[in-house]
């Protein structure tokens, strides 16, 4: 049995973050939406979900930017207090949008 994808993106925003770099490439919150599977937590499950990730640079394919590490998926992402009405804000146009 082939096993489910954790992260299957639907659609994203890059929102600059106010602060913070890495090897000269600017940050971003990838705001994700699509499903994720939590294979241990709950199996037989997929969601719809919004996540935001940290991202370095502008790279729009999700899959290449995880391998390319560009997307900090181990760790949380900080949402810095000036940045949230704008990361608020795509989430809620992302969750809004039509997808098939």
């Amino acid at each position: 049995m082939e096993k489910e994808p954790t992260y299957q993106e639907w659609g994203f925003k890059l929102i600059p973050s106010s602060h913070g770099e890495l090897k000269r490439r600017k940050r971003y919150y990838r705001i994700f939406y699509g499903t994720v599977h939590w294979h241990t937590a709950d199996p037989d499950n997929i969601h719809k979900a919004c996540v935001p990730f940290v991202q370095y640079g502008e790279e729009e394919n999700f899959e290449k930017a995880r391998k390319n590490g560009n997307i900090r998926a181990i760790y949380p992402c900080h949402i810095l207090d000036q940045d949230l009405d704008e990361v608020m804000t795509a989430m809620k146009e992302l969750r809004e949008k039509e997808y098939n």
